[in-house]
């Protein structure tokens, strides 16, 4: 800063220099628009909570739907297997999971790792209509889970 860009105001017999007070009252409105950020984004973090697999998602989910005749999704605790036709299918390693609650529904997003170590996720929006429904978040497909054959 140059002397030139400095001003100083006379009070009385005394000579006070004005850009110093200016600075520290810019520090003072950078640091609250900081923390009001910070609180801002703390919070949104807060949305969006990562749990286990949920137990009513883990089992077999088949649909009804032709063009998904042989295609199926089996979720473990720690694994999503994805049926994807002719008896081939694909296992990923689940990693975490989201859980948000977003305009009345349930939305899971199933972050996992495909085999070559990958990064992917699923977004599943559960209703509990029908004993439990799924459809993958953008598609209007619904997907239900196989019931378990109670042993005789």
């Amino acid at each position: 800063m140059t002397i030139s860009s400095m001003k100083y105001v006379k009070l009385g017999n005394e000579t006070h220099q004005i850009n110093s007070h200016c600075r520290a009252y810019r520090i003072g409105i950078n640091l609250s628009t900081l923390y009001v950020f910070l609180i801002i984004f703390f919070s949104f973090i807060g949305c969006e909570k990562n749990i286990p697999v949920p137990q009513h998602l883990i089992g077999e989910w088949r649909t009804s739907a032709p063009q998904y005749e042989d295609r199926y999704l089996k979720i473990a605790e720690h694994s999503l297997i994805i049926g994807i036709g002719n008896g081939e299918e694909l296992s990923q390693d689940i990693e975490k999971v989201n859980v948000e609650q977003k305009n009345g529904e349930t939305m899971y997003t199933i972050h996992y790792k495909d085999t070559e170590g990958e990064r992917w996720s699923l977004i599943l929006i559960y209703s509990t209509v029908s004993g439990g429904t799924l459809k993958i978040k953008n598609s209007n497909v619904i997907w239900e889970k196989v019931k378990s054959e109670s042993p005789r």
